[in-house]
């Protein structure tokens, strides 16, 4: 019977970590997301509200996400949105408590068949040469718009912020004149659903990890503190058993000593 009951408390012990660890993870934090609930948004270089072209990266999808990395200020977060790190207005973003399924913009172009392009570090003629983009070249991806340097014989001063791989000159990230591109693909806004106050999601993951680490170590504890009291019980009375057992049979052999010195004193008599 104290086999089974020994059995039972540890189940007791051992039931409790696993499922908080499988289902809830225990003291991990989770992703943190922002969406770009106003209209354009900026990604900064600096924490700095400087329009400036070498502070912007360019402006982030309305309705999409940007991932927390830190609190910077008063006024910023620095985030990430695809490879990029930079900082956004407190004000132009709204936290949410689930992980989105797509929390960036995805979009490409295409080269116009007359132009050779340039791709330059910042939306302007005068900064660095970066590489060139073949005229027939499709698919070149598109990350964000921001105003640069006005086209000549234009009034145009957007510039498309984007990365193409090339064979011969590798992997180029830096901006184009939007007067030298075609077939922008559209901009689809980000419909998908995310909670706006700390829970738990159906699928366990752990949203408000400062809430459900310290529920999860109540719960376990809550478990765990009679199961020990339980196994106190179980052992102590088998410890008290033998303690008595052992005195008892000190006792019988002290008394067969007597006895067999009394019969010894006997036949010496």
């Amino acid at each position: 019977m104290r086999k089974y009951l020994f059995i039972y408390i540890a189940l007791i012990f051992i039931l409790p970590f696993i499922y908080f660890c499988n289902s809830t993870p225990c003291f991990a934090q989770t992703e943190a997301y922002y969406r770009i609930s106003a209209e354009n948004v900026l990604l900064y270089r600096t924490p700095t509200d400087s329009n400036s072209i070498d502070n912007v990266y360019f402006t982030l999808p309305t309705s999409y996400f940007v991932k927390f990395i830190s609190d910077e200020d008063e006024d910023f977060l620095k985030v990430q949105y695809l490879d990029f790190i930079g900082y956004v207005l407190k004000s132009d973003v709204t936290q949410v408590y689930s992980t989105p399924t797509t929390p960036y913009n995805t979009q490409s172009f295409s080269i116009l068949a007359t132009a050779n392009p340039v791709i330059w570090s910042l939306p302007t003629t005068q900064s660095t040469y970066l590489g060139n983009i073949p005229f027939n070249a499709k698919e070149v991806i598109y990350f964000g718009s921001v105003s640069g340097e006005v086209a000549q014989n234009t009034e145009n001063s957007i510039w498309y912020f984007c990365k193409f791989i090339s064979f011969e000159q590798g992997i180029l990230t830096g901006y184009i004149h939007s007067n030298l591109t075609t077939n922008l693909t559209e901009f689809l806004p980000n419909t998908e659903i995310v909670e706006l106050e700390p829970s738990i999601t159906t699928n366990g993951q752990v949203i408000a990890p400062e809430l459900q680490n310290s529920t999860s170590l109540l719960l376990i504890l809550g478990l765990c503190i009679p199961a020990l009291f339980l196994l106190i019980l179980v052992f102590k009375p088998e410890k008290r058993k033998k303690k008595t057992e052992a005195k008892r049979q000190i006792s019988s052999l002290n008394r067969l000593a007597i006895s067999d010195k009394n019969s010894r004193d006997e036949l010496d008599f």
